[in-house]
């Protein structure tokens, strides 16, 4: 608003003042004016190709999820807000596996997610083109609850920072036009609910996950073939039996070895998903 007022300013008191040796005002005023519209002009249509652009993604787009393969700072902020290199890998079950690497305002809220190395974007898979969904991502990395209550059976499930069938949830929220935001009540849309609670009960319905290759044990069940006494690293080593630790406990230790290098990023979900499956 300052700098749009500028320049009417400057031609409002050169028609009061009306003198000959303020011409300059007329013509600064003028120039002033005639930028602040044209640089208007260029927001706006910015601002409507891509409100075009996520209105067709949202019909056409599928969300998945980015796993950053790189991240580096830029020293650049936008409204004190650091602008990222990301080096971005991006998957999904209807979107084929592409890299990427881009420059990105991370929101402040945002920053203490990247630590989790994986994203929540929408993709066209016909032009490859990605927008990265933060609101969405906050899910699927832990950063917001995701807990789903069924009123058939009364139980609550906690899928909590589970990006693959969190992802599938909100692929499902997205085709029937759902906001995944807040808390929200299918009991009226029973076709994204059969889907949703399907998924749900997929992921934690009781049944194991896939045998690790480690095979770690957590709590007092135990799945696939004890690792070799004395694995120097890996998940066999997280949690040793008959030593009960707390579900943050465990968390904790996943997320150290994953940040060690120590394991990859399937062995470190297909443990999550284990250890959270145990509570």
């Amino acid at each position: 608003m300052v700098c749009g007022i500028v320049g009417p300013i400057f031609l409002v008191m050169y028609f009061v003042i009306d003198e000959p040796f303020i011409e300059w005002m007329f013509w600064t005023g003028l120039g002033v004016t005639i930028l602040n519209v044209v640089i208007a002009f260029f927001i706006a249509r910015a601002s409507a190709r891509f409100k075009a652009k996520m209105a067709r993604m949202q019909v056409s787009g599928h969300m998945a999820l980015a796993d950053i393969t790189s991240l580096a700072q830029t020293n650049v902020e936008i409204n004190d807000q650091p602008v990222m290199k990301l080096g971005l890998r991006i998957h999904g079950d209807d979107v084929g596996t592409f890299d990427v690497e881009i420059r990105k305002t991370v929101p402040i809220v945002a920053q203490a997610m990247l630590h989790r190395r994986v994203l929540a974007v929408l993709v066209d898979p016909a032009t490859k083109e990605f927008e990265i969904d933060w609101q969405a991502t906050g899910m699927v990395t832990g950063s917001v609850p995701a807990q789903f209550t069924s009123t058939e059976d009364g139980r609550t499930y906690d899928l909590t920072g589970q990006p693959e069938p969190l992802i599938r949830i909100l692929e499902v929220l997205r085709k029937y036009g759902v906001a995944n935001s807040g808390t929200i009540d299918l009991r009226a849309n029973p076709h994204a609910r059969a889907e949703v609670m399907g998924i749900v009960r997929r992921y934690s319905g009781g049944a194991p996950g896939p045998v690790s290759p480690y095979g770690a044990q957590f709590g007092t069940q135990q799945y696939g073939t004890p690792a070799p006494a004395g694995s120097p690293s890996g998940a066999a080593s997280l949690i040793k039996p008959g030593t009960p630790k707390s579900l943050t406990d465990r968390l904790n230790e996943l997320d150290a070895l994953f940040s060690s290098g120590r394991i990859d990023a399937a062995e470190y979900q297909q443990a999550r998903q284990r250890v959270l499956g145990e509570f």
